[in-house]
């Protein structure tokens, strides 16, 4: 990921309020707990229709893997020690739930090396944790505008996933991503007053899959 891309992803951030507190001096494995986040992909795709890799005609994807991010009760770890690379091979394993390359090598830098797991334990875990979520039924490649607020949208995962601890987040009207928060044994926790829901609109909008 370019410098200009994390820092946009930095602002962005900021804007939908999740705190941006990192600690450089974070120790991998000392952490409270783990954010899921995950980005609803039409939405970035509208603003970033030269992404050939995610954002293609046909792709279909929906609910896509941001990070898997340890997390302080207040603020972050960041960028725990310095490993090797995410092997090309495990990079191809996890593009068809975190479709972009750059991410995956950024999102292991800067959160997965505190996660005290070495880099196959941490994207196994993403891809477990992942996997084990139920997307709504509604929100699996709708072909047509979904018209939704914060509230049904955290109801329609907690029906499917019952215990599920969450926060939404939009950029305007529009869903950008859900939060979702687990222990370190991955059974959902409680999140922290840093994660919270910020969409302003009464109603939220989901653009449709491509």
């Amino acid at each position: 990921m370019s410098y200009t891309k994390i820092m946009r992803t930095a602002v962005l951030a900021w804007a939908l309020g999740l705190s941006l507190t990192a600690y450089a001096d974070g120790q991998p494995g000392k952490f409270d707990y783990y954010l899921l986040t995950l980005s609803w992909s039409p939405e970035y795709c509208a603003k970033a229709k030269s992404d050939t890799i995610q954002c293609k005609a046909g792709g279909h994807y929906g609910f896509v893997v941001h990070g898997l991010w340890p997390q302080y009760n207040k603020g972050y770890p960041d960028s725990c020690s310095t490993t090797p690379d995410v092997p090309d091979a495990l990079v191809q394993k996890m593009l068809p739930i975190m479709p972009s390359a750059g991410l995956i090598r950024h999102e292991w830098e800067k959160h997965g090396t505190c996660s005290g797991k070495d880099v196959g334990g941490y994207f196994d875990l993403i891809n477990t944790t992942f996997r084990s979520i139920k997307i709504p039924a509604a929100f699996v490649n709708p072909r047509s505008q979904v018209n939704t607020s914060a509230a049904k949208i955290r109801q329609q995962f907690l029906d499917s996933n019952p215990g599920l601890q969450m926060a939404v987040a939009c950029q305007g009207a529009y869903l950008q991503e859900v939060r979702l928060c687990f222990d370190k044994a991955m059974h959902p926790t409680a999140c922290s007053s840093d994660v919270r829901d910020h969409c302003l609109a009464s109603s939220v909008i989901m653009r449709p899959t491509r």
